[in-house]
């Protein structure tokens, strides 16, 4: 893959989580992005930074048009996609496409996702959210995994 850096972006209520890996599939930096007060043009900066630094050649996102996310965020995630589609090949993924991926692997929830995803990924251990009970907010580092079961469903389709 010549060294074809890849970033996973994934926009939650609290700004972003977000995911950069290299070729061979380790993680080079991970991270959640809190913007306050919330606002696009802020996490577009930030996104711009990010991608500006490790110079991905692939982005991948939730895809807006079949995602029950809020309006902002559904325009955030288009607004990503408008900003990378000259430099970055793009990819988009549903949740369904993930949810069907990680039930191949006996994961049906976002809990069991994650913890596939840090039995596979060590350093992503310490992030790793508490089993919530269905009146509890998400977790805050849930964006991590997010972006990264985005990466890894990525993979599952295409290789």
């Amino acid at each position: 893959m010549n060294d074809e850096k890849m970033i996973s972006i994934y926009p939650n209520t609290l700004g972003f989580g977000y995911v950069v890996l290299n070729d061979k599939g380790e993680i080079l930096d991970y991270g959640m992005v809190s913007i306050r007060p919330v606002s696009n043009n802020k996490c577009l900066d930030r996104i711009h930074e990010i991608v500006l630094y490790y110079q991905p050649k692939i982005l991948i996102l939730e895809d807006y048009k079949k995602s029950n996310k809020s309006e902002r965020i559904r325009k955030l995630i288009k607004n990503i996609c408008d900003y990378g589609q000259d430099s970055i090949r793009l990819f988009k993924y549903s949740r369904e496409q993930i949810r069907n991926t990680f039930e191949v692997f006996g994961a049906r929830n976002k809990y069991e996702v994650s913890k596939r995803i840090s039995e596979a990924y060590p350093q992503l251990k310490s992030k790793l959210p508490d089993k919530r009970k269905a009146w509890e907010p998400e977790n805050y580092y849930q964006g991590i995994f997010d972006a990264m079961a985005l990466v890894l469903t990525h993979h599952y389709l295409n290789d």
